[in-house]
């Protein structure tokens, strides 16, 4: 009987939690695209690796660093994507800030 009841509990929290990483995965998956589209819109493509599904995704706070595409975006969170620079660029792909909520781009910083 406690192992029914075990079973009755556990196994739906661990479908509910694979389903949540999945769904965050899929997230960062068009966060990336929607910045891959941006960067080769701008022509920065040829300074990054072709593979921009292995890009880091992470949630920063913008500040006056960034280049805004929408100023009322200045201190929210939003989600930055760093491309791979291919080994011979002279100059780094820029960093692509991208709102969570819409997956639309607001912002970048350019690369030294």
């Amino acid at each position: 009987m406690k192992f029914k009841i075990l079973t009755l509990t556990v196994f739906p929290i661990l479908i509910i939690i694979g389903c949540s990483n999945q769904q965050v995965a899929d997230d960062f998956g068009e966060v990336k695209a929607v910045a891959w589209e941006f960067v080769n819109e701008k022509g920065w493509n040829q300074m990054a690796k072709e593979e921009w599904q292995n890009t880091t995704v992470i949630e920063i706070v913008v500040d006056e660093n960034y280049e805004l595409l929408d100023p009322s975006f200045e201190g929210k969170e939003v989600l930055s994507v760093s491309f791979q620079d291919k080994e011979d660029a002279v100059v780094g792909t820029p960093s692509i800030l991208v709102d969570p909520i819409t997956k639309e781009v607001v912002g970048y910083m350019l690369s030294e």
